[in-house]
């Protein structure tokens, strides 16, 4: 009895010093807090011109070179001019703004175009470019200013004085060393602020805000559909499927290579990019493509109408049985190109299965291989009515199993 109150004694004991040796020991050391890999970056927008707060623009972060200028993140500015990003990667950015009727220098932060210029003007280029340092835990700022940006006035007309009414209005920088020694730069980045491509209004008149200084090519882009075939047989809505729009440039040309271009300084404007689609010289030609080994039509083919002194791409469509018409075909020298295709019919006119003129082939208006095909020469003044070109047999690798899912216009 005694050995059993002494050993509840001891224990008791020891429980009292350990409680006393807790409450008298230091305190354990506190545990460090994660360290966080994102930073913060404010700022505020001015406008050049006024010295005053951009209110309400678009910002945006674009990660460096190694991310391919991809845009990180957007905000707005609020009626101060000031703007945050939190949680932003460790990294080097670029920031950009937009505001409507300001210099967007979003055009230029971009990979494709940063790719056409040569190594000194895009160092130049991007050394004035805001840029800014996140680095965690520690917040940056930035300070950014929008200049005013160049404006490009026009009226698009048709030859018969009546307005090109809603029509969409295009314009890409000129860029030396292409076909003919003009044309549109490798990548048409938005070069102005606004929502979507700019069109014509009620009378045919146009205006372009916020672009940047250079020459450019000025044009409004109109479909080539063909409406009298609405009533032929089904094989029509085939062969009224040609590839891309029609585009009218400044000067009344349907060419990048000889349009006239438009000249912008900074926070100048032109006045003067008027444009006359010149309906009264647009012709249509209709012919058959026939095969060499038997002068015979071929089950399909695709034909393609090229500018003769630079070879540049015109137009291209489909030809169930080789039958071919082109619309609204501009007076020019052209070379017509004609391949035939192996494509079988999913269906036929006669009202049974699918309806006539569904093809699996493709149509590539910018292919340049000659394998397979036929060329003549074409010079249009006028309507021409049978065209005939002899082609090749079809080449095995040309085949392809019909899908029944119609002609793809990539």
């Amino acid at each position: 009895m005694r050995s059993a109150r002494t050993l509840a004694l001891a224990i008791a004991w020891n429980t009292l010093a350990l409680a006393c040796a807790a409450q008298n020991a230091p305190p354990a050391p506190a545990q460090a807090a994660p360290i966080s890999s994102s930073g913060t970056i404010t700022g505020t927008v001015y406008c050049a011109d006024t010295d005053l707060p951009a209110r309400l623009a678009v910002v945006y972060l674009v990660d460096g070179a190694e991310h391919g200028y991809a845009v990180g993140d957007t905000t707005m500015t609020d009626l101060d001019g000031r703007f945050v990003f939190n949680h932003v990667q460790e990294g080097d950015y670029y920031a950009a703004a937009s505001l409507p009727g300001y210099e967007n220098l979003m055009s230029v932060l971009t990979k494709s175009y940063l790719d056409t210029l040569p190594a000194d003007d895009r160092k130049k280029l991007l050394a004035v470019m805001p840029s800014v340092t996140a680095t965690a835990n520690q917040p940056a700022q930035l300070s950014i200013r929008l200049e005013r940006g160049a404006e490009i006035d026009g009226t698009a007309t048709y030859d018969d004085g009546s307005p090109a009414i809603d029509l969409p209005v295009r314009i890409a920088m000129k860029s030396e060393g292409d076909e003919g020694g003009v044309g549109q730069a490798t990548a048409q980045p938005m070069i102005y602020s606004g929502a979507g491509t700019a069109r014509t209004d009620d009378r045919g008149r146009f205006r372009i805000l916020g672009v940047l200084p250079g020459e450019y090519l000025v044009s409004v882009s109109l479909p080539v559909r063909w409406s009298m075939n609405a009533d032929a047989k089904a094989s029509a809505a085939v062969m009224e499927s040609s590839i891309g729009s029609m585009e009218v440039y400044v000067g009344g040309g349907q060419r990048a290579a000889k349009a006239e271009t438009i000249k912008v300084t900074m926070g100048g404007a032109s006045k003067d990019a008027d444009i006359t689609i010149p309906l009264s010289r647009l012709h249509t030609i209709r012919g058959q493509v026939l095969l060499k080994s038997t002068n015979e039509a071929p089950a399909a083919a695709t034909v393609r109408l090229l500018y003769a002194d630079t070879r540049e791409p015109a137009r291209a469509v489909v030809a169930p049985n080789g039958e071919f018409e082109f619309h609204y075909v501009p007076e020019d020298s052209f070379i017509l190109r004609a391949t035939a295709r192996q494509e079988s019919q999913a269906g036929s006119d006669s009202g049974s299965g699918p309806p006539m003129g569904r093809y699996s082939f493709n149509v590539q208006p910018g292919d340049g291989s000659r394998e397979g095909s036929a060329e003549i020469p074409l010079t249009v003044t006028s309507d021409m009515d049978g065209v005939s070109i002899s082609v090749p047999d079809p080449q095995p690798s040309q085949s392809a199993p019909s899908n029944g899912a119609g002609p793809t216009n990539p």
